[in-house]
């Protein structure tokens, strides 16, 4: 099973299904882009190969699924329009974005807990102030 590079010319993906087994199988090509699923069944030790297209400027993932399991999949993305050559734009599962600490975060913790500091000054001040009274609820001890 092979899943292509992406053809910048009207921006689709060729999926290669085999079947190596003595039976007919089904089996589908999903993806993350909120299309449908394209459903196939194939024959024992056929091949069956199929055009998906791709949305421009958005990565999808394409996946082959056989009894709802997924067997292969691989995430591309169609730069067709910005791209100089029709050279593909895959980009690995394995690659993370960078996510590490940088000098705005310290900035922005600190002025998370200056703000929660004066949020709870106020809040004791306010609760010192606030149940006001000028009538006494207890009453006084007179030592006459």
């Amino acid at each position: 099973m092979t899943i292509g590079s992406v053809r910048c010319s009207n921006r689709t993906v060729e999926v290669t299904v085999r079947n190596t087994g003595s039976r007919t199988e089904d089996y589908a090509i999903e993806k993350n882009d909120d299309t449908g699923a394209v459903p196939g069944r194939i024959g024992p030790g056929a091949t069956r190969t199929t055009s998906v297209s791709l949305r421009e400027d958005r990565r999808t993932r394409v996946q082959v699924t056989w009894r709802n399991e997924p067997v292969r999949s691989r995430t591309l993305t169609a730069n067709c329009r910005r791209a100089a050559s029709p050279a593909p734009n895959d980009s690995p599962d394995d690659e993370l974005p960078r996510t590490g600490s940088d000098s705005t975060l310290l900035w922005a913790r600190a002025a998370t807990g200056a703000g929660a500091m004066i949020t709870g000054v106020i809040i004791f001040w306010y609760g010192g102030i606030w149940p006001r009274r000028r009538e006494q609820i207890f009453a006084r001890k007179n030592t006459d």
